[in-house]
């Protein structure tokens, strides 16, 4: 038996473990590099279909696919916010919260990242800030909404390409709901490998642009603290709201009394510091 196990399984060596702890880890690695974009976006069936009012699709370019996206105006002097949804959710999941807040006043530009909803194409990091870049530029350029008046939001995984315009693009302010420090310290707590995802607590240090992070007491799929890690490294004015019991899926509310304090803190925000610029 003793042979058996010194064939299978060589001598013990220092220099043999240490080939065997870096053999598993570039395993990890490629398999962390390979399949990130897969296990990061299961992207779900379409809650929608061509025939949703106020649906458009922003055209194929050289770089990117076409992009659907949802547009309802703002009201006078009122701010527009710009919206990234979560991981499984798309245009469709999320209309009813984004019309109660259009019900506000505010104007909202809402799209699905390529592969989510009707949006073709396939589902990345890169390609999320490429959409979120087509959509800020219909919205100043074609639209000719001012960037004064643009209060960008993202809500989970959105919160990647959310931090990566406001890094990039003038914007009145950003709104974190339920956000990631970046993928590997959600999956791990820390870096363990190179190409993370949507590192948005090295970008939080380069906005200067009012913050408001929102985050759920009882998040244990994105736990709170990688909120309070983001409020904490922005230079800028910060507002973090820590809502009492409410999950990463429930955090809109149970009840209308709590829709109502959500809907309000997004509102409040989006008047205080975009409106004041008119």
């Amino acid at each position: 038996m003793a042979d058996w196990k010194k064939w299978a399984l060589g001598d013990f060596t220092l220099k043999r473990l240490l080939k065997s702890i870096i053999s598993i880890y570039v395993i990890l690695l490629i398999l962390a590099v390979s399949l990130g974009d897969f296990l990061i976006f299961p992207s779900p069936r379409p809650q929608y279909d061509d025939t949703l009012p106020h649906l458009k699709l922003l055209p194929p370019t050289e770089d990117s696919e076409a992009i659907a996206y949802y547009h309802l105006p703002a009201k006078p002097n009122m701010p527009t916010l710009l919206w990234s949804h979560g991981n499984a959710e798309d245009i469709g999941s999320i209309r009813p919260l984004l019309d109660i807040l259009h019900n506000q006043g505010l104007g909202i530009l809402t799209y699905d990242y390529p592969g989510y909803g009707l949006s073709p194409g396939n589902t990345s990091d890169r390609s999320c800030y490429q959409a979120i870049e087509r959509a800020y530029q219909k919205l100043t350029d074609d639209l000719k909404v001012p960037p004064s008046s643009i209060i960008i939001v993202g809500q989970s995984v959105g919160s990647g390409p959310s931090c990566y315009i406001a890094e990039k693009q003038q914007t009145a302010g950003l709104i974190l709901i339920s956000p990631i420090s970046s993928i590997y310290r959600v999956a791990f707590g820390f870096r363990p490998f190179p190409r993370d995802r949507f590192p948005n607590i090295d970008r939080i240090k380069h906005i200067h642009s009012p913050l408001m992070v929102i985050h759920g007491e009882a998040d244990t799929i994105v736990t709170p603290d990688h909120g309070m890690a983001l409020a904490a490294a922005h230079p800028g004015e910060t507002q973090l709201e820590i809502l009492h019991a409410r999950g990463h899926n429930d955090i809109v509310g149970r009840d209308l009394d709590e829709t109502n304090t959500y809907i309000a803190l997004i509102r409040d925000f989006a008047l205080l510091h975009a409106t004041s610029s008119h």
